[in-house]
């Protein structure tokens, strides 16, 4: 653990504050703004395209979605029942895919939320979660169903352009919670961010691989599956198991 660094912020406490209603928390956690006006359009845009099947839905998904996110470019398919949190932090490019159940969940408190490079498939029931941080996907790349990107504050998940991300992937850009004082709850001493996560370019993830809070990837990777990243990769090394080793560099071919 990092004492070092200052332990992440207070969302908890925001969501759960007992003086407002639970109307306000609702707008806290869903909406990020007090506004009526992006309330009542994001009802109604939920209630009457988000869960309708086939290529009505798609068509209406289409047609609505843009009101309430942030930004998305030309050819945007959006999923059935997918979740939507404080939309206007998330920006998607153009050709992005958006498939059935996924969550793109820019909650937090002074960050830029998501963003989605081109021609990027997010699979479904992928996670995208801030918690005040960041998450950035580049142009080019598959993340693999079940996938989760957890971007805490100060911990920011960086990826880059043509990335392969394999089935039920964990990206956790949250520092460990402090341990020191035995007679306090581990929350109420905060997490320690360690940096967050960054992937470079042109990197291929098998499945299941954890990808710890500190840990950057180089560019041109292969992770197999089931690994648990837990220190940084340089470029172009092929790395697997539990702990993590390496087993080559693709240079050396």
């Amino acid at each position: 653990m990092n004492d070092n660094k200052a332990p992440q912020g207070t969302l908890h406490e925001q969501l759960t504050d007992s003086s407002k209603s639970a109307f306000a928390r609702y707008q806290d956690l869903a909406l990020g703004t007090n506004s009526v006006w992006y309330l009542i359009k994001f009802e109604l845009i939920m209630l009457f395209s988000s869960w309708v099947p086939g290529a009505l839905g798609l068509v209406l998904r289409k047609s609505l979605y843009p009101f309430v996110i942030g930004s998305v470019g030309r050819n945007v398919i959006f999923g059935q029942g997918v979740t939507i949190r404080h939309g206007s932090k998330i920006a998607i490019a153009d050709n992005v895919i958006i498939d059935d159940g996924a969550v793109l969940d820019a909650k937090g408190e002074g960050n830029l939320g998501i963003n989605i490079g081109k021609d990027t498939i997010i699979s479904r029931n992928v996670v995208l979660s801030c918690k005040s941080g960041d998450i950035t996907i580049g142009e080019h790349c598959t993340v693999g169903i079940g996938t989760l990107v957890h971007a805490m504050q100060d911990s920011d998940v960086v990826i880059g352009n043509d990335v392969l991300i394999g089935a039920f992937c964990y990206f956790i850009g949250s520092g460990p919670y402090g341990t020191k004082e035995l007679d306090t709850p581990f929350k109420q001493q905060g997490m320690f961010s360690q940096g967050g996560v960054k992937v470079g370019n042109n990197v291929w993830f098998g499945s299941n691989v954890q990808t710890m809070d500190g840990v950057s990837v180089g560019t041109g990777c292969i992770i197999g599956t089931s690994t648990v990243l837990n220190k940084s990769v340089a470029d172009y090394d092929v790395v697997a198991g539990v702990p993590m080793r390496i087993i080559k560099s693709r240079k050396e071919t």
